[in-house]
């Protein structure tokens, strides 16, 4: 990670690609001096930690758990302020870390309730609230129509969490000009952008790049440092109560007992989603999308989580020497294809644990080196 940039890890695919992992091993690795997120509760950002406790994360960067530094919640932020309340318990994070800026918005019922009564469930939704309130804001009725963090000033600092009286970017960029360190963890994923997505139906309400998540920091493109796309070989999409939430573009839609008997499980596999709590539907990889992803988002580096659902052989492992993955065809296979596209794989996840990360330091080198 750069110094006096903005470090961006986003998720390159429909979401639950393990961010949050990436982003506490880079926070593990680099102690960054200010970390960055543009809040909402509608999905869980996880982190397994050393000694193997499970921490889950709703509105904060989860990279929060594996540094001690001051934690901003962006203008473009839409908090629940019971859950937020509720995951700093749970979590035992000082709330003296979190800043808030004062244009955030606040979440309540009716939008929940607006969200439910709209079946927003039948395109994906998580039905936290999101995109009405987002709506909300963006109607500009005003004050007494919609809740800013400033308006609830009260209630934060009963807290301890600040409310600033100026745009946090102003905070941010303070720490861009000293040299400092910043990591921006994003949510959701780039085939969920409203704009650039699969479907512009069945995605999120805004949009989801490295230019976006910079400018809801308000931070200038000219400050971005390292971007890191998070993939996985087998990109999923949210359930539904309805029974979908859409396609995946041109990648066939398969079920986890096909993932298994691929990888060599030994066991039965599924995963369930953080909020809904509702089976992940997956689909084979789409390189449509990968390429459309690089295309629009041009990021320095890949981190491919979930390496072990190609070869289960490699679950947990962290010693692969030139970290070539010789030896270990499917991973090795799959690599080079994704480095075909003239990106590094910089990162590679073996298994759900924090330590379960390799860091492919030469990776630009063996990409360069290698005869295709």
């Amino acid at each position: 990670m750069k110094r006096g940039k903005l470090n961006i890890v986003f998720g390159g695919q429909a979401g639950s690609e393990a961010k949050g992992k990436l982003s506490g091993f880079l926070a593990d690795k680099f102690h960054p001096d200010l970390l960055v997120i543009t809040a909402s509760p509608n999905a869980g950002h996880t982190i397994i930690m050393p000694g193997g406790e499970k921490k889950v994360s709703y509105h904060l960067p989860i990279a929060m758990a594996m540094c001690d530094c001051p934690v901003i919640l962006t203008a473009a932020s839409l908090i629940n302020f019971d859950i937020l309340v509720k995951e700093i318990e749970d979590l035992g994070v000082d709330p003296k870390r979190i800043i808030i800026d004062p244009r955030a918005s606040i979440i309540h019922n009716h939008h929940i309730e607006l969200e439910e009564k709209g079946k927003k469930s039948d395109i994906g939704s998580t039905l936290q609230g999101i995109g009405e309130c987002r709506m909300s804001k963006m109607m500009r009725l005003g004050r007494g129509h919609h809740t800013l963090a400033y308006d609830i000033r009260d209630m934060f600092d009963g807290l301890g969490i600040g409310v600033l009286d100026y745009p946090s970017s102003v905070w941010v960029n303070e720490a861009l000009y000293f040299g400092g360190m910043v990591l921006c963890e994003s949510t959701q994923g780039f085939d969920l952008d409203l704009e650039h997505g699969i479907d512009p139906v069945y995605c999120t309400s805004k949009m989801i790049n490295p230019s976006m998540i910079a400018a809801e920091a308000g931070v200038s493109p000219a400050m971005v440092g390292d971007v890191v796309a998070v993939i996985r070989p087998y990109p999923i999409r949210v359930s539904n109560r309805t029974g979908t939430s859409g396609p995946y573009a041109d990648a066939k839609e398969i079920d986890w007992s096909t993932v298994a008997l691929r990888s060599g499980c030994p066991h039965e596999l599924k995963e369930i989603t953080t909020t809904t709590k509702l089976p992940r539907r997956v689909f084979e990889f789409s390189w449509d999308r990968f390429s459309h992803m690089l295309r629009v988002c041009r990021p320095t580096s890949i981190c491919l989580q979930f390496a072990n659902y190609l070869d289960w052989s490699v679950y947990d492992r962290t010693d692969f020497g030139d970290d070539s993955f010789e030896g270990f065809d499917p991973v090795s296979t799959f690599i080079q294809r994704l480095e075909s596209y003239k990106v590094p794989v910089e990162f590679v996840g073996t298994g759900p644990g924090h330590g379960s990360m390799i860091w492919r330091k030469n990776a630009r080198e063996l990409m360069i080196g290698r005869k295709d």
